[in-house]
């Protein structure tokens, strides 16, 4: 039994997905296939177009075979909380034998190479960081120029490949994610192979049509043109060309059913009294939240009229708009600092299964003789065992992913769906193919 895992979010899941399903299917001679996947909130401070339970549908449809969930307090991190997080899950389910993600370069050494050195860690570039650090600039551009004057000081020729060129990868969001991944398998010390797939189609941020392969981020847009603005029949049309189809008739279902697509707008009201009511010294303590940026966003909530205005006025070199985004999220669920290290040091505590098909049968089967961690299948019986025997810590985990259920529904138009606590109503979704 050759078992693949991917780490993803399929928001929703398209072309370019499917492509690097079977893509990774040929080139590892995988069968069975695992997702951990984000839930409500994803990694870019923002909510899911459509709930994970949705999204688990569509997977499934597509080809994967088992879907677990990537927990609240990982899932709306940094890359590389999110990455560290998905990787320990697959590679304590004791089954997998390769990950493969997404990315601009295949080259899988060079991803080893720079993750060996940011994990070795010399004192030469731990000065580079320090300085760059005071200069203002983001994380990733830290990093890189960090990695650029280390060979360019010590090791020049070691890569096989131009410095521009290694410049070129840092900077691509998808290969900064992959680095992630290989950094947390040499940290672990997993079995797991890693395997690179490169990417085709549309950037992921470009926001255009274009096609067969274009973006997730054209593809929401278009979802949300149709829904919100036109119910232009081309907008469908275009809408069927990006996706399996099952994907498409999905989403056509939800339409049909007048249940909108979930936008960071329809949170405003919630994020702008949380941020207006809550002192700066609370905020202060979000996690994200440095050197007196409370202040800033503080008055920021008070003087704007709307997220996007709000973000505008808050981001800068250091905080990204994507940054800016995840902190307005945790704020909304007071997720700290201080929590989040310790979700951090602890790593995921469950495998919650959301969907899977005969073949996850399968590797449930083989996966419960062999995972370190437990594996949920009704949440309410994992929940009130843990709840008897005072497991705080998973108790605290699972708890974000409630109320981030709880919170998400509330953006609904339709009251039937607002109703609280689904995550202990809701079935693991089985398809029989």
């Amino acid at each position: 039994m050759l078992v693949l895992g991917i780490i993803a979010e399929y928001n929703p899941f398209h072309n370019g997905h499917l492509y690097h399903l079977q893509k990774s299917k040929e080139l590892t001679g995988a069968e069975f296939s695992i997702a951990v996947m984000g839930g409500n909130f994803l990694q870019r401070g923002e909510p899911a177009l459509w709930n994970k339970w949705i999204r688990t549908k569509m997977a499934l449809f597509a080809g994967i075979d088992l879907v677990i969930e990537l927990p609240f307090v990982f899932a709306s991190q940094d890359a590389h909380g999110f990455a560290q997080a998905g990787v320990k899950i697959l590679d304590s389910l004791g089954v997998v034998d390769y990950i493969t993600f997404g990315c601009e370069n295949e080259k899988v050494e060079i991803f080893s190479k720079l993750a060996r050195l940011i994990i070795k860690d010399p004192p030469f570039f731990k000065k580079i960081i320090s300085e760059e650090l005071k200069k203002g600039n983001s994380f990733p551009h830290i990093r890189e120029k960090a990695i650029i004057s280390f060979y360019q000081k010590y090791d020049q020729e070691s890569m096989g490949i131009p410095l521009n060129e290694i410049s070129t990868i840092l900077r691509q969001s998808n290969n900064i994610l992959a680095l992630e991944y290989m950094i947390s398998l040499q940290l672990l010390k997993s079995t797991i192979k890693a395997l690179p797939i490169k990417r085709i189609g549309s950037n992921f941020s470009q926001d255009k049509f274009e096609g067969e392969y274009s973006s997730a981020t054209a593809i929401r847009k278009i979802i949300n043109q149709y829904y919100y603005n036109s119910n232009d029949k081309q907008l469908l049309e275009n809408l069927k060309a990006t996706m399996p189809i099952t994907s498409y008739q999905t989403i056509l279902n939800e339409l049909k059913e007048d249940i909108n697509p979930i936008l960071l707008s329809n949170f405003e009201q919630a994020i702008f009294s949380k941020l207006r009511s809550a002192p700066a010294d609370d905020l202060k303590r979000i996690n994200g939240v440095q050197e007196g940026l409370e202040n800033k966003i503080k008055k920021a909530a008070i003087s704007t009229k709307s997220i996007e205005e709000l973000i505008q006025t808050v981001k800068s070199k250091r905080y990204t708009r994507t940054r800016i985004q995840r902190i307005v999220i945790h704020s909304l669920f007071n997720l700290t600092k201080k929590e989040t290290q310790n979700f951090n040091k602890n790593g995921p505590l469950y495998c919650r299964i959301l969907g899977m098909t005969d073949k996850g049968r399968e590797i449930l089967k083989k996966a419960k003789l062999k995972s370190k961690l437990p594996l949920i299948m009704k949440l309410k019986n994992f929940y009130l065992h843990n709840k008897r025997l005072g497991k705080k810590d998973i108790l605290n985990m699972l708890n974000y992913d409630i109320l981030s259920t709880d919170l998400y529904v509330l953006a609904y138009k339709s009251k039937k769906l607002k109703i609280g606590s689904q995550d202990f109503t809701k079935n693991i979704d089985l398809l029989n193919v």
